[in-house]
């Protein structure tokens, strides 16, 4: 592991959340290629556990669904291989394939001012992710910790969020790679994983809609009254989904889960405003509409 020359004094993660790759977990990335002229989205997604180095891995599989820019001619490909990665006291690990052995990939129990290179770098202030802030932050009900980081000394390169279990919020999983590869990932839409969603900001269907998988195309999101005041009630296809709100600056307000085809969500205590809410069901797909609350 490549990290900060300070002792390393790691925090104990928060018992009831597991950090890194729960079942079900699924990273849905903007993909904006402008060399190559295409746009579209990345999505990598969990499959299951191997055994690598003598540590038991977690395999995760990329496919880029893109299409021309101008156009909505999408097309879907699988990138070969997985990318696999390890978790271990608040630090998840990804294994390079040369020289073959793990490198540290996110530190997420680091305090302020501890930092860790990028996967295959060397240990200098150029390839550093430093932390300068940390907090407990409550996503879809569940505690996860939350790193404000910046890359090495680069004034021009605004902080990034970093949290467990969700990993960075601009970068892609590897924090440096879009730089090393000049790869086009552009920031985080939406993770997902059995018991958690988190939806990042003016994101309305993850990319769901761009999917070539039928099973997980999204849908418009039925709801009324639009505007309401005290409810709103939503119409949904047989089966269970989870229900969230946020409001107009991102910050999740709501979720329960239901297997109503038509539940009724109370609104009454929230403040009128515009919100977004999402529901996704028990395969992954993803739909949401915007709501406004009345005074």
């Amino acid at each position: 592991m490549r990290a900060s020359l300070i002792p390393l004094a790691l925090l104990p993660l928060l018992a009831c959340a597991q950090s890194w790759c729960p079942p079900g977990a699924t990273w849905t990335f903007n993909y904006a290629d402008m060399f190559n002229g295409s746009h579209g989205i990345t999505r990598v997604v969990y499959e299951g556990d191997t055994a690598v180095g003598g540590y038991t891995a977690q395999k995760l599989r990329e496919t880029n669904v893109i299409a021309p820019f101008g156009t909505m001619n999408y097309t879907s490909y699988t990138v070969p291989g997985s990318l696999l990665t390890r978790e271990a006291d608040g630090v998840v690990y990804v294994w390079s394939g040369w020289p073959e052995a793990f490198d540290t990939l996110m530190w997420f129990s680091a305090d302020p001012g501890q930092f860790w290179s990028g996967p295959g770098m060397d240990d200098d202030p150029f390839n550093r992710i430093t932390v300068l802030d940390t907090s407990t932050v409550l996503i879809a009900g569940v505690p996860l910790r939350q790193l404000i980081v910046q890359q090495s000394d680069w004034v021009w390169m605004p902080p990034d969020t970093l949290r467990e279990r969700i990993g960075f919020s601009f970068l892609y999983l590897n924090g440096w790679s879009w730089f090393l590869t000049d790869m086009p990932w552009g920031g985080l839409r939406c993770y997902t994983d059995d018991n958690l969603t988190f939806i990042g900001p003016n994101v309305t269907d993850c990319g769901f809609t761009l999917s070539m998988n039928e099973s997980t195309v999204g849908s418009t999101l039925e709801l009324f009254p639009n505007p309401g005041t005290t409810h709103v009630t939503l119409d949904l296809a047989p089966g269970p989904h989870t229900i969230t709100l946020f409001d107009a600056t991102g910050r999740m307000v709501l979720q329960q889960r239901t297997t109503d085809e038509r539940p009724v969500i109370g609104t009454e205590q929230l403040p009128a405003g515009l919100y977004r809410i999402t529901v996704r069901d028990e395969q992954g797909a993803i739909m949401g509409a915007m709501w406004v609350k009345e005074r």
